[in-house]
């Protein structure tokens, strides 16, 4: 069974803001994130829990995808839903945000 994928207002506007940063590097980075962010959804939609919890808040879990951002989703399994919430560069500070 494969979870049906949601993304926030703000996940959306994470990836929009990457995509315009990685594009002033040429056309290579943004489609490495693309392709990277795309096989992140293949793998979170066939096995939701394969990555680890969020320490601070284990209601998300974290994934690390290309150029160290990292992508914060919940896992409904009742619903059988994965809700994306943030996409994050490594640097960021996390705690701030995702509360």
């Amino acid at each position: 069974m494969n979870f049906k994928i949601s993304i926030s207002d703000e996940a959306k506007s994470d990836l929009w803001e990457i995509r315009q940063y990685l594009a002033r590097f040429g056309e290579n980075p943004p489609r490495k994130f693309k392709e990277s962010f795309d096989n992140f959804l293949c793998q979170v939609s066939e096995r939701p829990c394969m990555f680890s919890e969020y320490a601070p808040n284990p209601a998300y879990r974290k994934a690390v995808i290309e150029f160290e951002y990292s992508v914060f989703y919940r896992v409904d399994e009742t619903l059988g839903a994965v809700k994306i919430y943030r996409v994050l560069h490594g640097r960021r500070n996390y705690e701030k945000i995702i509360e």
